[in-house]
């Protein structure tokens, strides 16, 4: 029976050393992906996409005296190009290009993050020409789920480490080790990217930034989940000490008792003599007063015999 819950609960620990494995990286990725996060990113990323491939700041240098022109009875400005549609308030346009680059790409992250797609998260992929769906609150919502699932299920499998292990203080141990172990990797998740800088077709060069958004919070989420396994290994630390203080309580409870139950037993025999001697006393007291009763009886009668 030991060595099969012994068995049950290695395998419990390993099922559970992935999914807290695979649940630090979701949590990584949906945390990444809210809008706070990407956003800085994506906007950067855009713009060196546009300034690069489409040289927008040269285009727009060319278009301000028309923007200016334009933007002097109307409140916005509108332009296709490189197939982005940039909208730009025109009080924007008259603070020159770097301004005018600036406002449309916020404008563009802020389309394309919120757009309504219609598809299913993997079914975009055959939809979407440039998968921006991917940078996307669908997208975070998508791997937010699965983190929540994932988290259910180590649940789960920490209360079924609970039941296994003998000692439920180890517990605390047990847990708070693995998932310490479980947040290691996410130090090393920057060094992904550059292995796809020799992706294939255009935007290759692009990959490992594009990657490296997926992964900005890591260290965010490494410090979290580092605290946690440290705060368990902690309160197992501190039930370990109450348990040893509970023992050595109770070891000297019971010295006291030993005296305590020695001294009383000693009263106790001294006073059960003290009892019987007094009984005795008593006994040849009475004894002695029946043999004077009976002697007086025998010399009356033998006064009245006479």
């Amino acid at each position: 029976m030991g060595f099969i819950r012994g068995a049950l609960l290695v395998v419990a620990c390993v099922a559970l050393f992935i999914l807290l494995f695979v649940g630090n990286i979701l949590l990584t990725v949906s945390s990444s992906l809210k809008y706070e996060n990407v956003k800085p990113e994506l906007v950067s990323f855009l713009g060196d996409v546009l300034e690069e491939q489409f040289s927008i700041e040269e285009k727009l240098n060319q278009l301000l005296p028309a923007i200016e022109l334009y933007c002097q009875v109307n409140q916005q400005y509108l332009f296709n190009y490189g197939g982005y549609t940039f909208t730009i308030p025109c009080n924007v346009a008259m603070e020159g290009s770097d301004a005018l680059i600036e406002s449309g790409v916020n404008a563009l992250v802020d389309q394309y993050y919120y757009a309504d797609y219609e598809c299913d998260f993997w079914n975009c992929f055959g939809e979407e020409d440039v998968p921006l769906f991917l940078v996307s609150e669908k997208a975070q919502d998508y791997w937010q789920s699965k983190f929540y699932l994932v988290f259910f299920f180590s649940i789960a499998l920490a209360l079924l480490v609970f039941f296994l292990v003998q000692k439920k203080i180890n517990f605390f141990f047990l847990v708070g080790a693995l998932t310490i172990v479980s947040s290691l990797p996410l130090i090393k998740l920057e060094k992904i990217a550059p292995l796809f800088a020799n992706a294939p077709g255009e935007m290759a060069d692009y990959v490992p930034k594009i990657i490296l958004m997926f992964f900005n919070q890591a260290q965010s989420v490494f410090i979290k989940v580092l605290i946690i396994g440290v705060m368990l290994v902690i309160i197992g630390i501190v039930l370990k000490l109450f348990h040893i203080g509970f023992i050595i309580s109770n070891f000297f409870e019971k010295i006291k008792l030993q005296k305590f139950g020695k001294s009383k037993t000693k009263k106790v025999v001294n006073k059960e003599k003290n009892m019987k001697s007094i009984k005795k006393d008593k006994a040849i007291v009475l004894d002695k007063e029946i043999k004077s009763k009976s002697k007086g009886k025998v010399v009356k009668k033998k006064n009245k015999s006479k």
